[in-house]
């Protein structure tokens, strides 16, 4: 299990990695320049949200709000210097193992939970997410289409099925990109090998403007490396360039900057726990581990493992355990006032078990103080309408969540709603929110039924009778951008 040296709370570690981007993502989806003749930044963000969409309705995503908040609170981090972009980035982890990431328009980037499991530090992990956004920024995909061909609206989105297929199956893609073209196929991989040493070195930007240490791309690269045999292998014939070759740029570059630069945290630490014992034999580990509730006293830099160990207790429905674990963490954090940023993790995962073990008061107490301080914190909310279905204060959710999803359209509280007006027996507003939930998915048609079963059942007059139609409305744009970009 990994692990934070305390001695350095902010920042420790190394960094590690992504599978292949090489083999698996040998055509990234990016766009081009801002002078490209393919598509306008308003025509690349209407294109984000559709493939946004379908991501989240057709891809196995982590839907963990502490995991995924932690992504996009990183992913913005490195966003730093560029508030004022049209583009707005959002950041998705694909539950698979291999280490690899890709981006499309609009600003979607995804990354496999493989890559937060190879990675070793926070700073590795920022290299990759920082190399798929300098593709969206440098908007790589019109520029390489601007060097061959005019393509339309259908290619592209087909280039991208093509990509996102090939984060699976290296082999289909490859062939598809190389096969029969000849010296013009030989030309489009030297300007997507190109494509791929620019966003190394916008990422090393991005990572000194965000304080981040840069020499964690070469680590990354490294780790690499390790992962993939290129023994033998001719640049000449690989879309991206070698990654022992990226190893001597990166370094050289990185090399260039001077600072105390942040190489680790306690948030990456945990996220990394969490995505760990998803995967993990945690019969076994239990089994094998050492526990002793001193060891973080004269051992601090354990917390981590401790929490890791909770998680493991939690999931192997050992709930009294895991109380008492995260009970004995609680204690440690009172008298570590510096460190207050892991302080949700340890209460949210002790509210957890409490719920789990059918304390559902104790569960309730430690999730509402954590949403009066942090009312618009997603896991916090996401969490604490479980622990009120529990509980069956059904209307308390549906009083807590539509405020939040009317701002923020989060799919996974927008089901909650929808959960819980079912279990109230109101017909009409469950149905709504299905229809919602199945809209951000990308679902249009099955949608429309739902809005119109809500339709149907609605006993509250005509004001909710207009507000469903009005949505009928969207899914009736929504689709014709779909088909016309």
């Amino acid at each position: 299990m990994k692990y934070i040296k305390y001695a350095a709370i902010f920042l420790i570690i190394t960094i590690t990695s992504e599978r292949s981007a090489q083999a698996n993502n040998i055509l990234i989806p990016k766009i081009g320049d801002t002078s490209s003749k393919y598509m306008s930044v308003s025509q690349e963000n209407k294109l984000g949200d559709i493939i946004y969409s379908q991501i989240l309705g057709s891809f196995k995503l982590i839907s963990d709000p502490i995991i995924t908040n932690y992504i996009q609170m990183l992913g913005n981090r490195l966003l730093i210097s560029n508030h004022n972009s049209a583009t707005k980035y959002r950041f998705l982890v694909a539950d698979h193992p291999s280490i690899n990431a890709f981006a499309t328009p609009g600003g979607v980037i995804v990354i496999n939970s493989g890559v937060i499991l190879k990675t070793s530090s926070e700073a590795e992990l920022a290299s990759v997410l920082a190399h798929e956004i300098a593709h969206v920024k440098a908007r790589h995909l019109s520029r390489m289409h601007e060097q061959s061909s005019k393509v339309d609206i259908t290619t592209a989105l087909g280039v991208i099925a093509a990509v996102i297929a090939g984060m699976y199956d290296s082999d289909s893609i490859g062939k598809s990109i190389i096969a029969g073209e000849g010296f013009k196929s030989q030309r489009q991989i030297s300007f997507i090998r190109e494509h791929e040493k620019e966003a190394d070195r916008l990422a090393i930007s991005m990572m000194v403007n965000a304080n981040i240490n840069p020499m964690a791309m070469s680590d990354f690269f490294k780790t690499l490396l390790k992962e993939n045999n290129e023994k033998g292998a001719i640049e000449f014939l690989r879309t991206h360039p070698l990654t022992r070759n990226r190893i001597i740029e990166t370094e050289n570059l990185a090399s260039k900057y001077r600072g105390n630069f942040q190489h680790d945290s306690f948030g990456y630490q945990f996220v990394s726990a969490r995505v760990s014992i998803k995967k993990l034999n945690t019969r076994k580990f239990i089994k094998d581990f050492v526990y002793n509730e001193d060891d973080i006293v004269n051992s601090p830099n354990k917390v981590v493992d401790h929490y890791a160990y909770g998680l493991a207790l939690i999931k192997e429905k050992k709930y009294s355990k895991a109380i008492n674990v995260f009970l004995n963490l609680k204690k440690f954090l009172r008298t570590k006032k510096q460190l207050y940023q892991i302080k949700n993790y340890i209460h949210i995962a002790l509210a957890d078990a409490y719920l789990n073990n059918n304390e559902n008061k104790k569960a309730l107490s430690i999730l509402e103080d954590l949403n009066n301080i942090y009312p618009a914190d997603n896991s916090v909310l996401y969490n604490l309408s479980k622990a009120y279905i529990k509980n069956k204060d059904y209307k308390k959710v549906i009083e807590k969540l539509i405020p939040y999803v009317i701002e923020h359209k989060d799919h996974r509280l927008v089901l909650k709603i929808s959960e819980a007006a079912y279990k109230l027996d109101e017909k009409s507003l469950g149905h709504e929110y299905r229809g919602d939930y199945l809209k951000i998915l990308g679902s249009f048609n099955t949608s429309v039924k739902y809005y119109k079963l809500a339709i149907k059942y609605n006993r509250k007059g005509k004001i909710i009778n207009e507000r469903i139609s009005s949505k009928l409305k969207e899914i009736e744009k929504l689709q014709k951008s779909k088909e016309i970009l």
